[in-house]
């Protein structure tokens, strides 16, 4: 459990990186401020609500912490699929504009 927490603390940076340059391709001006903000949020409230269920799913099944581990690893498994649509997506997006988009002169900084 050591060594995977320790795995997901040196990908959780990077992981926000990537997510913080998927969310800037997708959305420009007033509308990059929310996507951020909404990811930031969700992302936290995962944290949260995470906290809460899990002891109660530990506490449900008679102190066993195989649920709670087939659960994450449905996550994970969902997150892993999201993550293959995702560039599957963008693929697609990218080939329909022609290829990268330009930054306009007003983006960058």
């Amino acid at each position: 459990m050591l060594l995977g927490r320790g795995v997901f603390g040196l990908g959780g940076e990077c992981m926000s990186v990537a997510q913080s340059a998927i969310i800037s391709q997708w959305f420009k001006g007033k509308e990059l401020g929310f996507a951020l903000g909404l990811n930031l949020t969700v992302s936290r409230l995962a944290s949260v609500v995470g906290g809460i269920i899990i002891p109660l799913m530990i506490t449900a099944d008679g102190e066993r912490v195989d649920t709670v581990m087939w659960f994450g690893t449905g996550l994970c498994c969902f997150s892993l699929i999201a993550g293959i649509l995702l560039v599957i997506i963008d693929s697609y997006a990218e080939k329909k504009d022609g290829g990268r988009m330009e930054i306009a002169a007003e983006d960058k900084f």
